[in-house]
């Protein structure tokens, strides 16, 4: 007997795909069209592959991956074809676009003073309500100090925890701060700095030379194994100094991403170690100049979206824009790889800066792959990591 024509529709619940992942296709059929050797495929330019069985319910599905690797940014056209009778019938196509990912990481750090509960919670809120993860940034000088409290310090650890176990990633954050560089061994340095503060939190890591900074991230990495906390593998040096030397240091002890780098400038009184463009992207550092690239085995991902820091509504809007150039516009597929990564701080988001970080994260909403507008996503800085090899 003949085999028939089965009608079929394709799943329309996604229009946007990135060339980085697998497409995956499923086709919902009137009847099992296994006589028919259903296949798709997308247009111009995709190979022909066999659709097969997805599991069993009230509908028909059959499903298969595209592999879109080597495709061009632009429109497509999955195709479904069907084979009777020796002659290729087409039964159902799909319109999509194909574009290059886009990454925003949204990275929180913790500067080793005392973070109230309700700066947590926002924190939190503004997470869970945009569906964003965070990249947490645990600074272990918390617990040697007397500046923070012992109740303090075990609020803001539980917090912590409570994030990571919701998916959030867990990192790394130091600031010189003379009583932890005394914890840890070592003898503190109270210049250069970029503030004149006096209590070391504004002396760069780069003002230790290599084997102290070695001592002083081993010595975090057990403070915090100590205190019930994985091991991190990514990295923020404080006030976004850090040199080659802190970039070999973290690659030998592990580490697949920092996210020290910014554009070329200054902080206070100290011109930053860097030398990027305003929209540099991540890259792999060089072993003997940090913002060249290289052959480090970790990522660079310059933190070139901002710091939210005591901004307002008004006030963030020039961080939206700049935020926004670096990206495709709203319906434009991306035909360039990019990611942006931006700072906050969970010890200091207040109703204000809320605000304005909501604005800023509503500002995506139209380039976002999770809703299906854009080729954007919000990711992790281990997950970036990942996507960047």
């Amino acid at each position: 007997m003949e085999a028939l024509l089965v009608a079929a529709r394709i799943d329309d619940t996604r229009r946007w795909y990135t060339i980085s992942d697998p497409a995956p296709v499923v086709v919902c059929f009137i009847r099992d069209p296994s006589a028919t050797g259903p296949t798709v495929r997308f247009r111009p330019g995709g190979a022909e592959v066999p659709l097969g069985p997805t599991g069993t319910g009230l509908q028909i599905t059959w499903g298969a991956s595209l592999d879109l690797r080597g495709a061009k940014p632009g429109p497509y056209v999955i195709e479904v074809t069907e084979h009777v009778a020796g002659h290729e019938v087409l039964v159902a196509t799909k319109e999509i676009l194909v574009s290059e990912p886009e990454y925003v990481v949204w990275t929180l750090d913790f500067e080793g003073d005392a973070s109230s509960d309700q700066a947590m919670a926002n924190t939190g809120d503004i997470a869970d309500e945009q569906k964003i993860p965070m990249t947490i940034m645990w600074n272990p000088r918390a617990w040697t100090t007397t500046q923070v409290s012992a109740e303090r310090a075990d609020a803001m650890l539980a917090w912590t925890k409570t994030r990571v176990a919701k998916g959030d990633e867990l990192s790394l954050h130091l600031h010189m701060w003379s009583d932890f560089v005394r914890a840890a061994g070592l003898v503190p340095r109270t210049a250069p700095n970029w503030a004149g503060r006096g209590d070391g939190y504004d002396v760069p890591i780069t003002a230790y030379p290599e084997n102290d900074q070695r001592a002083l991230i081993e010595y975090s990495l057990g403070l915090m194994a100590e205190h019930g906390l994985a091991r991190p593998t990514t990295f923020r040096a404080g006030g976004q100094f850090a040199n080659d030397a802190t970039l070999r240091t973290l690659a030998a002890l592990g580490f697949v991403a920092d996210a020290s780098a910014v554009p070329a400038g200054a902080f206070g009184r100290l011109p930053y170690p860097w030398t990027l463009a305003s929209d540099a992207q991540p890259y792999r550092p060089s072993a003997t100049d940090a913002s060249k690239p290289g052959d480090l085995p970790l990522l660079e991902a310059p933190t070139i979206g901002g710091n939210t820091y005591a901004f307002d509504v008004r006030t963030i809007q020039p961080i939206i824009r700049a935020d926004l150039g670096y990206l495709s516009p709203a319906g434009e597929v991306a035909t360039t790889r990019r990611a942006i990564t931006i700072v906050s701080h969970p010890g200091t988001i207040d109703a204000t800066e809320r605000a304005a970080l909501i604005a800023l994260f509503n500002a995506f909403a139209p380039l976002r792959y999770d809703l299906d507008n854009g080729p954007l996503r919000f990711v992790t800085l281990a997950q970036l990591a990942q996507a960047w090899r």
